[in-house]
Order: structure tokens, then C-alpha cells, then sequence
């Protein structure tokens, strides 16, 4: 009985929202990019992220937050190593700061849904595991 309470539990817990609205969703396998291609993939992620959340027509679910914000983390942390401090002074302050500008929103937000097609294409989702 035990045993069984812990398996359905088990299986419950991906599928349950973490505390900042993130759920569990399969990750995408990135192909060797260069340290510029990364770089470049990461700064559309974040941009993608805060478009995302900020920008009325163009929101995201949580399952798509997750994957463009895992993506980014797997990305910074991975393949980049960057530090706290500097992925958030080199690419979310910089996305952030585009929020000031009206034009934002009509020239980034047509590329969010794109960005999630890709990272599906290669192995992510947008959906619960």
C-alpha cells in the first residue's frame, strides 16, 4: 500500500506547478552551437520570456514559460557558465529594458511563438510530463 501511495505520488509531482509557475516539461537537446550561436539563442529565450509575460496578444502558457525559461537556464548555466550576476545584467536586464520601448511588443512578440516551435523541433515541449 505504501509503496503504491509513493508511485502515484511520484508520477503526480512533474506534473504539479512549482512555486514561480514553472512546470515540468521536456527539455530540448541542443546541437553543438558555437559560444556566438548560444549566445544569441539566449538572448531570443529571455526576450522570448518577458515578451511572453508582459505583452498583451502575445502570452505565453506555463508550459511555454517553462520550456523558453529552461531552455535559457540550461543554456546559461550549461553551455555558457555564466554567473547569476551576469545572466541577469547581460541578457534579462537588457530584455527588460526593451519594455521601454512601444515598438517592443509589435517586433518581439511575433517571435515567441516561432522560438517555441523551434525548441520542439528539437525534443522540447510545451506540455506537462
Amino acid at each position: 500500500m505504501r509503496n503504491a501511495l509513493l508511485l502515484t505520488l511520484a508520477l503526480c509531482i512533474p506534473t504539479l506547478p512549482h512555486a514561480d509557475g514553472a512546470i515540468a516539461v521536456a527539455m530540448p537537446n541542443f546541437p553543438d552551437f558555437s559560444q556566438a550561436q548560444h549566445q544569441e539563442l539566449l538572448t531570443a529565450l529571455v526576450t522570448a520570456v518577458v515578451v511572453g509575460m508582459n505583452c498583451p496578444g502575445f502570452e505565453i502558457t506555463d508550459g511555454e514559460w517553462s520550456l523558453l525559461n529552461g531552455s535559457a537556464d540550461l543554456i546559461a548555466n550549461n553551455e555558457l557558465a555564466l554567473s547569476t550576476d551576469t545572466y541577469d545584467a547581460d541578457y534579462f536586464s537588457p530584455a527588460f529594458a526593451l519594455l521601454d520601448k512601444p515598438a517592443t511588443c509589435g517586433t518581439e512578440g511575433p517571435k515567441v511563438q516561432p522560438l517555441v516551435e523551434f525548441l520542439i523541433g528539437l525534443g522540447g515541449s510545451r506540455e506537462p510530463q
